[in-house]
C-alpha cells in the first residue's frame, strides 16, 4: 500500500471529522472513486476503503 493512501480512521483524524462523517460525504458524492478514495479489497463482501488526504483536504477547503 503507498504512503498516499490511509485508513479511514487516520484519514478521518488528519481531516478533523469523524469517521462516519467520512464515510457519508463519500456516499454523497463529495468524493470520487479512484481520485479520493479505493476499496482496500475490491472483492470484500464488506469493502474498507483507504484515502488519499492531501486530495480530500483540496475538496474541503
Amino acid at each position: 500500500m503507498q504512503k498516499d493512501w490511509i485508513e479511514t480512521e487516520q484519514a478521518a483524524f488528519k481531516l478533523g471529522i469523524t469517521p462516519r462523517q467520512l464515510l457519508k460525504l463519500r456516499s454523497k458524492g463529495v468524493f470520487k472513486a479512484g481520485k479520493h478514495y479505493r476499496k482496500k479489497n475490491p472483492i470484500a463482501a464488506r469493502p474498507t476503503y483507504v484515502w488519499n488526504v492531501d486530495r480530500c483536504e483540496k475538496v474541503l477547503e
